[in-house]
């Protein structure tokens, strides 16, 4: 699949609510005739004026169009540049909380309370363990991409973070643009990515402020990292671009939302 890099929108604010990563609210916004928003358990646009205030709201993450569409795809929903036409409306209370959600509200956008199980540790530690080589004081050259040597900061990285073979994409944002590039490894402290057929438009050490969208194959498995990043390296080799994303620091959730995405999106190549 070609990587994509896709202008921003600047007209609609598309947002995102997320429960250890884990997106579970989708949202577009634009004062003052566009408040939708959509959910895993209702994909149906919803109308609703209480999403104006969403972007207020400290929990609330600004994502990209098309982190925005990776969302909704997962939810079986083809989202559009244009909002739907005669959605029903929600008549809620006001003003909206959506850090603190009534039971009405949380019914009328399908959102079960939550009650995921925790990550089975025993299942993350085999995976793990099947791919200790990746993360082991090994011989440079045996790390780096495309049979190169490894950068030293990446080396580093893996000597500090258990890094695990995932097989999916992220979705980059960099400005008013998102970078979409095929997933090699993830850990806690970062990820490593390759872009296969199309020029490369980030630099060594350019700040990224972030969210990065990652979509593993597996259905269901999509996290939402709310934190800025830089490129910690790039390497050309005959198969690619391979660069590094180094995460800055994650919260507990989104650690919880890391370790489930390896495993649920932990790579068959591994």
């Amino acid at each position: 699949m070609a990587a994509a890099v896709t202008p921003g929108n600047d007209e609609i604010r598309y947002l995102v609510l997320a429960d250890r990563a884990v997106p579970y609210l989708l949202a577009r916004v634009r004062w003052p005739d566009v408040a939708q928003a959509i959910s895993a358990g209702y994909p149906d646009w919803l109308d609703d004026i209480g999403l104006f205030d969403l972007p207020y709201d400290p929990n609330a993450v600004q994502v990209s169009f098309t982190q925005a569409a990776s969302v909704a795809a997962g939810w079986g929903r083809k989202l559009s540049t244009e909002p739907a036409a005669n959605a029903p409306s929600f008549i809620r209370r006001m003003p909206a909380n959506w850090s603190d959600m009534t039971p009405g509200e949380r019914r009328a956008f399908g959102l079960e309370p939550t009650s995921r199980r925790r990550l089975s540790v025993r299942r993350l530690r085999r995976i793990r363990a099947s791919q200790a080589a990746l993360s082991a004081p090994a011989p440079v050259a045996a790390l780096g991409s495309g049979g190169g040597p490894a950068p030293e900061g990446d080396v580093t990285e893996r000597r500090h973070q258990v890094r695990v073979r995932v097989d999916g994409r992220g979705h980059i944002r960099s400005g008013q643009s998102t970078v979409s590039a095929a997933l090699v490894d993830l850990s806690e402290g970062g990820m490593r990515c390759v872009l296969r057929d199309a020029p490369l438009s980030l630099t060594q050490g350019q700040e990224l402020g972030g969210p990065f969208l990652l979509e593993g194959e597996a259905p269901g498995s999509r996290i939402c990292i709310a934190v800025p990043g830089r490129v910690s390296w790039i390497l050309d080799s005959s198969s690619g671009t391979h660069f590094g994303v180094t995460f800055g620091d994650l919260n507990g959730g989104e650690v919880e939302g890391v370790h489930r995405f390896q495993v649920t999106a932990g790579s068959r190549r591994g």
